[in-house]
């Protein structure tokens, strides 16, 4: 190992040398002596240019809190033989900056309508957290004390409590996933100044968690004028317009679909899902599914025995009573197979994270109308189902009516109306 550097191991089993007294690290290869000369060279430059810096510009900034990190960019350069990305973190404001100007656009691709430079900086303080990998990666200089895990703890009761006293809380996570956290936060040791190789898991432990309040507080603009307080609020004015396939299609399938929109929206609010929403709604649209499934199979098994009683299978043409059992039968079929896929869908759809709600929410989303056409997919396998139960009901009509036996035909007819009108009643009342 060169001289001043130190080879460190990560947890994880990741190799990566520290420069202690430089407080610089790097993940590059310094076995190289060329890859080492351009490593040093770079790292007296920007050391330099910060100290030049502070004085100049009279910066309140101790370079005994400040680490640097370098990232080797590309080998194909005339001076030193490589070139270098960089950052330097500052442990006080706990943040990222760099000596030149620098496009931090992609670390704010997670949310639209960014404008003021404290929401900029929620978003930076992420990467420092976890997301640029610092404390996570590189964490042998970063000090976790009493009081930074009883910050992590505070935090944590706090969002689970919010999340106990108000079923729409725009905290992170939800109430199982907080205990959980709560319950390995509990065993964290803190470290002690200028130990080397100190607790690196308990550092790591609480880089991740305080990443996750990062973002969380990122992407509902905390601390800004339109800050969401409420899971299924939108900072951006944004209202759902149903289109005209909404207004035409949501009748035949039963109004189901208006149903389903407000739920999914209530799950992805402005393109960002909430894992424990998303999954909260998954779970009880299987439930939906699979429900729907059995009894289109139900249905399919009556069809089927319906079209072989002897009155409706007279061996001649086929009679309306058989075609609208036939569509019965065809609809009880369709539910059966699309339900089938949304099941399978959902069970292969990986781990339901944010990341992955998102992703394939967006694929069906549109700017004026959001989810409506995922709403609608989701509306069909019950609404097939329906439209089976009513030509079944419409075919088994055409059969008791056209029975001579006039006694027959007054108690069915009557045991139909009293029925009918119960059911009504019932789905008046709930909508």
């Amino acid at each position: 190992v060169p001289k001043g550097w130190t080879t460190l191991v990560h947890p994880e089993g990741s190799r990566y040398f520290l420069n202690e007294k430089q407080r610089t690290f790097t993940e590059v290869d310094i076995f190289d002596p060329q890859t080492h000369k351009g490593i040093e060279d770079y790292m007296q430059y920007l050391w330099s240019g910060l100290e030049s810096t502070i004085k100049r510009k009279k910066l309140d900034l101790n370079p005994t809190q400040v680490d640097l990190v370098l990232e080797l960019k590309d080998s194909d350069v005339a001076s030193s033989g490589i070139a270098c990305g960089y950052y330097f973190v500052n442990h006080n404001s706990r943040c990222l900056f760099w000596l030149h100007e620098s496009d931090v656009k992609d670390v704010l691709l997670d949310c639209k309508g960014i404008k003021s430079l404290s929401h900029i900086r929620l978003a930076i303080q992420a990467q420092y957290w976890c997301h640029r990998l610092h404390w996570e990666y590189f964490p042998d200089l970063c000090l976790v004390s009493q009081d930074h895990i009883d910050e992590v703890k505070d935090m944590l009761m706090h969002a689970t409590c919010d999340h106990i006293t108000s079923k729409r809380s725009s905290a992170l996570g939800d109430v199982i996933e907080l205990k959980d956290y709560i319950s390995v936060v509990n065993g964290l040791k803190g470290t002690l100044e200028f130990e080397l190789q100190p607790f690196l898991m308990s550092i790591i432990i609480q880089g991740r968690i305080m990443k996750l309040f990062s973002e969380n507080q990122f992407i509902n603009f905390h601390g800004e004028n339109c800050v969401r307080l409420i899971s299924d609020k939108t900072v951006h004015g944004w209202a759902y317009t149903p289109s005209l396939l909404m207004v035409v299609v949501a009748p035949f399938l039963f109004l189901d679909p208006m149903t389903q929109v407000q739920k999914l929206h209530r799950a992805v609010v402005d393109e960002i899902a909430s894992t424990a929403r998303w999954n909260a709604l998954s779970s009880k649209l299987k439930g939906q599914l699979k429900d729907s499934n059995l009894l289109a199979t139900v249905l399919l098994s009556v069809n089927v025995g319906f079209l072989d009683i002897g009155t409706i299978d007279s061996g001649g043409g086929r009679s309306a009573i058989q075609i609208i059992s036939y569509m019965s039968l065809v609809t009880s079929l369709g539910s059966i197979i699309l339900g089938m896929f949304l099941v399978w869908h959902e069970q292969t759809s990986g781990d339901n994270t944010a990341l992955e709600a998102a992703s394939f929410a967006l694929k069906l989303h549109d700017e004026t109308h959001g989810l409506e056409k995922l709403a609608i997919i989701y509306s069909i396998p019950k609404a097939l189902l329906m439209w089976g139960m009513i030509f079944f009901f419409v075919a088994f009509s055409i059969d008791w009516c056209s029975a001579r036996d006039i006694p027959s035909r007054v108690i069915i007819g009557t045991v139909v109306l009293i029925v009918f009108g119960l059911i009504s009643y019932g789905i008046i009342r709930i909508r």
